[in-house]
């Protein structure tokens, strides 16, 4: 005996690209609560003497999708500006930062700005995979 199934799957391609986008929003959603705790992590465990509170201030993130910038907490406009230079527009990108040129001059003194921070942010990450 033999069965023959006759059925359309058309419908199997806007059902994939729901669940693409279902999924892509789970990613950007996860990603923005990392972003939040990114800010107050380094807020919090910087160990530099705050004098203007322009170090702190500074921390931020940025997220986009294919370009667009859909979840942001930006403490300088210049932080912003680099975000934007650094993004390639391709996909979701996620960027954490402190956009203060003296950032680096104060980690290379041995004071924790920002690198505990993204060493949170990475191990949050590595847990997602």
């Amino acid at each position: 005996m033999r069965f023959v199934i006759h059925a359309s799957i058309s419908g199997l391609d806007e059902l994939y690209r729901g669940a693409t986008a279902i999924t892509k929003q789970k990613i950007i959603d996860r990603l923005h609560k990392i972003g939040e705790k990114f800010v107050n992590h380094a807020k919090n465990t910087g160990t530099y003497e705050d004098r203007t509170s322009n170090l702190r201030n500074a921390n931020s993130y940025r997220i986009y999708r294919d370009g667009v910038m859909v979840r942001e907490f930006i403490g300088r406009p210049k932080t912003g500006k680099i975000f934007e230079e650094l993004k390639s527009g391709i996909g979701i990108e996620a960027f954490f930062g402190n956009g203060m040129e003296y950032a680096s001059f104060v980690e290379g003194k041995g004071y924790n700005v920002v690198t505990a921070a993204f060493m949170w942010v990475e191990s949050e990450i590595k847990k997602q995979s």
